[in-house]
């Protein structure tokens, strides 16, 4: 009879979890433990890239469903406005007027939550080791909540809502990591309050799961097509609900684990390129629309080629590193760094002026100037250039433009002897930057 750790010669690890992708490649890599690391490791490569392809599909699976979800608003949108229009026509002007005006005003409603969908979405809560994850029971039936809390509250936090109206707003308030709601409730059903949900940038990726003592199979396909992760039927055990809940929290931590790990720069811990790009884009669009200013610093680091020529490519990894450390001090909350490439750096300050942004990047080059790694009984200076640019308030200029400016500023920087701050603007020549502070 094949054993724990009978390394796939019986039945494959992860059998028993009923295709959980995540609790598969959990119980293979606990079954090769014991390996050595060469077979480990080959086992572990061919295992991976299935489990990567099924969360890859989930994910597009979510996408799609919200593609034509936004295209059925829009087309609602479109028709109100159309009957509104019909109610208008002049041989209706004294009777239609009222109705045209509401018709116009549920167009505008749809038309507001289609952007409000395209705002960026609020980061999941990555759970601490160790901690207790939170979830959020929903239902209209006193003794169903009480039984469920009651089961889940041993090992999770548990809140609760009395129905889909309570349920969005303790979603938005209590950022839970599931929901387990009911699908038949007052004010608004389990249909709606999803619906709610993944309308909302702040409750959109909350994972969703129906607690139901509905079997049709209509009834599950559509709660699927409409994102939720799972469809529990009542009467169900208290140990098929754990096992639910658990299956749904290693999927949502493998999730925010790949994203982190494919937006991260594995050296500085900062956001890497790709996610800068992204993250431009959205901050531009968000400056556009509430008319806020945008400032972006570029920095790059001063000789550092003499350290890696001298001391070796791991002492200016070190170097990079410390600098990263310095920038990432200086961010507040809602401030954004990434490494831009080799020893660049860029970071985005959301209504930040360019004074305020001067002020940031003086800050961060005093510190820099005072910062020493020892390497080899040696202390090596860092120090580092920086260019600002800001996207004024109103302005119409794309990302491109806000960063070529801060970029042309960086060199400017570089070229007026290193080590300083030279402010930039868009769309105008630069200022002569002043003496050199720090003469090399």
């Amino acid at each position: 009879m094949a054993g724990p750790h009978d390394n796939g010669r019986g039945a494959p690890p992860g059998a028993a979890n009923g295709g959980d992708p995540v609790g598969q490649a959990l119980e293979a890599i606990a079954s090769v433990a014991s390996l050595p690391e060469a077979e480990r490791a080959e086992r572990l490569r061919a295992l991976l890239p299935a489990t990567f392809a099924e969360l890859a599909d989930s994910n597009r699976r979510l996408r799609e469903a919200a593609q034509r979800r936004d295209a059925l608003v829009a087309t609602a949108a479109a028709e109100l406005r159309a009957a509104a229009a019909y109610l208008s026509a002049p041989h209706l002007i004294g009777e239609g007027g009222p109705d045209a005006t509401r018709l116009t005003g549920m167009a505008d409603d749809l038309e507001r939550s289609l952007r409000t969908a395209g705002e960026p979405r609020a980061p999941r809560r990555a759970l601490p080791p160790g901690s207790r994850a939170r979830l959020l029971v929903v239902d209209d039936e006193e003794d169903a909540r009480e039984v469920l809390a009651e089961a889940l509250s041993p090992e999770y936090e548990v809140v609760v809502a009395a129905d889909g109206e309570e349920a969005v707003e303790a979603a938005r308030s209590e950022h839970p990591d599931i929901v387990l709601m009911d699908l038949t409730m007052p004010r608004l059903d389990g249909f709606q309050a999803l619906e709610r949900l993944r309308g909302d940038p702040a409750t959109s990726d909350i994972p969703v799961i129906f607690v139901s003592g509905q079997g049709d199979d209509a009834v599950k396909v559509r709660s699927l097509d409409l994102g939720a992760v799972d469809y529990l039927q009542k009467p169900f055990s208290e140990r098929e609900l754990r096992a639910r809940v658990e299956r749904t929290l290693r999927l949502v931590r493998s999730q925010l684990a790949l994203r982190e790990l494919a937006q991260t720069d594995p050296l500085t811990g900062l956001a890497n390129l790709r996610a800068f790009r992204a993250r431009l884009e959205e901050e531009v669009k968000r400056a556009r629309r509430y008319r806020t200013p945008l400032t972006c610093v570029m920095t790059d680091m001063d000789h550092l080629k003499p350290v890696n020529d001298q001391l070796g490519h791991a002492a200016g990894d070190r170097a990079i590193a410390a600098v990263a450390s310095v920038l990432r001090e200086e961010l507040r909350e809602t401030d954004f760094g990434a490494r831009y490439g080799g020893d660049e750096f860029v970071v985005l300050l959301p209504h930040t002026s360019a004074e305020e942004g001067r002020v940031f990047a003086e800050r961060a080059c005093a510190r820099l100037h005072e910062t020493e790694i020892e390497l080899g009984g040696r202390r090596i200076p860092v120090g580092a250039s920086f260019g600002v640019a800001c996207l004024p308030e109103g302005a119409e200029l794309g990302p491109e433009a806000l960063l070529r400016a801060a970029d042309d500023a960086l060199y400017a920087a570089k070229r007026a002897g290193r080590g300083r701050v030279v402010l930039g603007e868009i769309g105008a020549e630069l200022a002569p930057p002043p003496p050199p502070a720090h003469p090399e």
